[in-house]
C-alpha cells in the first residue's frame, strides 16, 4: 500500500493512503457497528411482544443478518487497531422503552411492529447513504459492507410490508 503526502509532514496526510482517509474509513465501521446494534436491540425489544409467527422468523432472520455485519465490521474495527463503541445505555433502554409502550397500546401489534421497523430501516437508510456520500474514498472492504447494510435495510422495509 502507498502512503500519498508523507513529504510535508502534516497529521492528516499520515492519515491518508490511497486518497482514503483512514478517519473516514474508521468513523464508517463505528456508524455500521452502531446501526446494526441498535437494529439488534430493537427487534430484540419487540421480538417477544408478537404472537405472529411468521413476523417472528422474519425478525429472527433480521437479527442475525445483522449480527452478521455488526461482526465483520467490529472486526474490521479490531484489524486496524480500534475497539467498537456501544450504544448509550440510557438511549438503548428509552428507545426499548418506547417500542414496548408502543405495541402494547396498539390494536394491530403486528402491524405496530411492522412499523416501528420500517421506520428504524428509514432512518437507517437515512444515515448510510448520508455516510456513503459525505466519506468519500472508503476501502473496497468497508464500502462493501456499508452496501451490504443499505441492501438489508431495504430487503428489511420490503419484508414488512406484508406485516401492515
Amino acid at each position: 500500500m502507498q502512503t500519498e503526502g508523507l513529504s510535508d509532514g502534516s497529521p492528516s496526510s499520515f492519515q491518508k493512503r490511497e486518497g482514503r482517509n483512514l478517519k473516514n474509513e474508521e468513523k464508517m465501521l463505528q456508524e455500521i457497528r452502531k446501526a446494526t446494534q441498535m437494529g439488534c436491540y430493537g427487534i430484540q425489544a419487540v421480538l417477544d411482544e408478537t404472537a405472529d409467527r411468521d413476523l417472528a422468523e422474519a425478525l429472527k432472520e433480521q437479527h442475525t443478518e445483522y449480527d452478521k455485519l455488526f461482526r465483520e465490521a467490529d472486526r474490521l474495527l479490531h484489524e486496524r487497531g480500534s475497539s467498537g463503541k456501544d450504544i448509550n445505555f440510557m438511549a438503548r433502554y428509552g428507545a426499548m422503552m418506547s417500542s414496548k409502550a408502543k405495541v402494547r397500546t396498539s390494536s394491530d401489534p403486528t402491524a405496530k411492529i411492522a412499523e416501528l421497523m420500517m421506520e428504524g430501516n428509514t432512518r437507517g437508510m437515512i444515515k448510510s447513504i448520508r455516510n456513503i456520500r459525505t466519506m468519500g474514498l472508503l476501502e473496497p472492504q468497508i464500502s462493501n459492507l456499508s452496501t451490504r447494510l443499505l441492501q438489508t435495510e431495504q430487503a428489511n422495509i420490503d419484508q414488512m410490508k406484508h406485516f401492515l
